[in-house]
């Protein structure tokens, strides 16, 4: 009987475990992270007050002031690196001209159906504390676009007022300022604190990361994050680790440690999260600045014998903190306003980058940050800790983050217009940013400084557009374990061919807590290593996607294989006519969140530049039968199409696109010549039949 009790609750037991979803255990494991930090927090508060108050030199009112400090941080405090606390902290419109998102407000998109102003769109916003939600900005018809989830305990914030106008304040133009209005002024807006704090409703406080997964929040900003190397306000605070006896110093810029974890896991757990985060503004603070500087969070001043850490990315890159170097997330750059060519990109020059704007890469050399848009001198809503509706204006990635944010959301209404209400996965719009950013940095293709490039609404606009009207492929695509996929198409060499895949990726587990190994650490934090690559199928030339060298940063990108980043791109910039293979193949073995062998991974693939898609049956007969036709792309000073093949030509047809009959020869050779002189510009297809039967089709375009 006994037995049988304890089989009963055995399997009761195996039932709950088996009832838990991802989100659950996730949830589970975020909780005792945050009963962990918490508990070693108040150890440090208690060791650093004794340490203190042994000190000969601290007066009780130094002491308590100190004890006060120590406290206040509690709930910011976002972990542990051998014994050093780090904690959370805020990042501190032209530039609707800047990223062409005017073009989407105001309806002037071929092939979009009016204006898109963030209609049915839904984000949350999770920052320094409360929206003030009855600002000017976000009222519409007697109504706030903005519901605080925390407590009205929790006081209102400037920053998170900020930054929520940026993504949908319905601003008004300010003499001599500018127009605060932001991207989305139609959208919807869910407010949390990042700080560890109980919502409303509940009695238990969750993290910013707890709150995040709970939310289930479609579309977030995170314009906050870790300050790991120097910060410089009043004084300078080494936040890094440092030895006063070895005069040795470290940080974890670049780092791929917990926060990241934790933010991999939620998006893979679930698909559908979009999470913009703001690179930091790191970039230049340190040991240059004449300011007293400190370590030691503050508690120990750096004397004249000691080694005073380098300034924040003293070599021009290394610097954007852990928690926004997650693979799944999308994190953001600044630059400054684009002054020319009526506010207008034209070209990479435009675009330059804030001085502030921390860079990357991740230690592994991923590309970080993976976007950037305007950062400097944006003008926003304002408020004071007790609500007011003021204006503003600053400079931070803080302000570049949540214009992609807007972007993405005006992207996500196009979306559900042009696809029967349907949505956007995280992967796809990740690979939608990246496809349409317009270049920016020194040389072609991605960097330390900008990512892929600078964000552009129009672009993006553009291509979802092309995908209803099935110009490009823009597809969710499924990978299984051990397979290729194939996709053929034809090139007339009249523009660069660009194809561009994205996934989430399982998040990397071999972290080793409190560990110097984690310093610089380069080995891949990939887990699933997807392979992009385009064939030229008549000479076999093999295009590989782009990659940074991680020994080198600030160099060039090159092409080859890419063994750190979950987005691969590959660009020909003047392919030659004919036929293409595209292959999206993996390393090892496919492996799912828990480390098990899965039998299948998710992507997101775009590909534009091609004339056509062709079977792969196409390709093999024109493989087999040698044939060329040339040139299929006709300038000004160019008549003359030219036929050559193994086989003897029976009949050459030429048609134009509305199916009219134009020509009809029968060369009877392997050779043969066809005059468009007398045709005018436009876009023509040829027949030709071979002696064997075979057909060949090709399309001619006369410009």
């Amino acid at each position: 009987m006994r037995k049988s009790i304890l089989l009963a609750i055995i399997s009761l037991g195996n039932l709950i475990s088996a009832q838990q979803t991802p989100n659950d255990q996730l949830n589970k494991k975020l909780e005792d992270e945050k009963n962990e930090i918490q508990a070693q927090y108040d150890l440090y508060i208690y060791n650093n007050a004794s340490l203190q108050s042994n000190s000969t030199n601290s007066t009780t009112k130094e002491l308590n002031k100190f004890q006060k400090d120590l406290i206040s941080k509690r709930n910011k405090v976002g972990g542990f690196f051998r014994g050093q606390p780090y904690f959370l902290s805020s990042f501190d419109t032209d530039q609707i001209k800047n990223t062409n998102v005017d073009a989407i407000n105001n309806g002037t998109i071929t092939g979009l159906n009016g204006s898109f102003n963030g209609d049915g769109i839904h984000i949350s916003v999770f920052d320094g504390g409360r929206v003030y939600e009855n600002h000017a900005f976000f009222m519409r018809a007697g109504n706030s676009r903005v519901a605080n989830k925390e407590k009205s305990n929790i006081p209102y914030d400037d920053h998170a007022t900020g930054v929520t106008s940026i993504i949908g304040g319905a601003g008004y133009n300010i003499p001599k300022l500018g127009n605060p209005r932001g991207m989305a002024i139609r959208s919807t807006f869910d407010s949390y604190f990042f700080e560890s704090t109980e919502l409303e409703g509940e009695n238990t406080k969750k993290t910013v990361l707890q709150k995040l997964l709970a939310s289930s929040a479609y579309l977030s900003n995170h314009s906050y994050g870790y300050v790991i190397g120097w910060k410089c306000e009043n004084e300078c605070i080494w936040n890094g680790e440092y030895n006063p006896i070895t005069k040795e110093s470290n940080d974890l810029n670049g780092t791929y440690y917990i926060t990241d974890q934790s933010l991999d896991n939620i998006v893979y757990n679930n698909p559908h999260m979009i999470v913009v985060k703001a690179a930091g503004n790191s970039f230049g603070d340190g040991s240059d600045n004449t300011k007293e500087k400190y370590y030691n969070n503050g508690n120990t001043k750096f004397s004249a014998n000691d080694k005073i850490p380098e300034s924040n990315c003293s070599q021009g890159y290394d610097c954007i903190a852990h928690g926004s170097v997650a693979k799944n997330i999308i994190t953001v750059g600044a630059t400054e306003k684009i002054t020319t060519n009526g506010q207008r990109y034209a070209q990479a020059s435009d675009i330059v980058k804030a001085s502030y704007s921390s860079a990357g890469p991740r230690d592994d050399g991923a590309i970080k940050p993976d976007i950037a848009s305007v950062g400097s001198d944006v003008i926003f809503a304002s408020t004071s800790n007790t609500g007011s509706s003021d204006i503003g204006q600053g400079s931070g990635t803080s302000f570049s983050a949540p214009q992609v944010t807007g972007i993405i959301a005006l992207w996500l209404e196009i979306y559900k217009s042009l696809f029967n209400n349907q949505t956007l996965n995280t992967a796809s719009v990740k690979n939608l940013l990246i496809h349409s950013a317009q270049e920016a940095g020194n040389f072609p293709g991605p960097d330390a400084w900008f990512g892929w490039g600078f964000a552009d609404a129009k672009k993006g606009a553009e291509l979802l557009v092309d995908k209803s009207n099935e110009k490009i492929i823009f597809e969710d695509k499924i990978l299984t374990n051990k397979s290729i996929d194939k996709i053929f198409l034809e090139s007339n060499g009249s523009e660069p061919l660009k194809v561009s895949i994205s996934w989430i990726d399982p998040s990397f587990k071999n972290i080793k807590i409190n560990s110097t190994d984690n310093y610089n650490n380069r080995s891949s934090k990939l887990v699933n290593d997807l392979d992009l690559r385009v064939i030229n199928i008549s000479t076999n030339e093999i295009f590989y996607p782009w990659k940074l060298d991680i020994n080198n940063p600030l160099a060039a990108a090159t092409q080859g294989d890419n063994l750190v980043d979950n987005v691969e791109q590959v660009l020909i910039n003047n392919p030659t006519a004919g036929f293409y293979r595209i292959e999206v193949s993996h390393k090892s073995n496919l492996m799912n969140n828990e480390g098990n062998i899965a039998n299948s991974q998710n992507y997101s693939i775009i590909a534009t530049g091609y004339d056509r898609l062709v079977s792969e049956n196409e390709t093999i007969k024109q493989d087999n039968s040698k044939s060329l036709v040339y040139p299929t792309l006709l300038t000004d000073t160019e008549k003359i199409v030219n036929l050559d093949f193994s086989q003897n030509i029976d009949n050459v047809s030429v048609y134009d696109m509305s199916g009219r009959l134009l020509k009809s020869e029968h060369p009877n050779s392997t050779s043969h010549s066809i005059n468009f002189q007398a045709y005018n510009k436009g876009v023509y297809v040829i027949h030709i039949k071979l002696n064997n039967n075979e057909t060949v089709v090709k399309k001619i375009i006369k410009r």
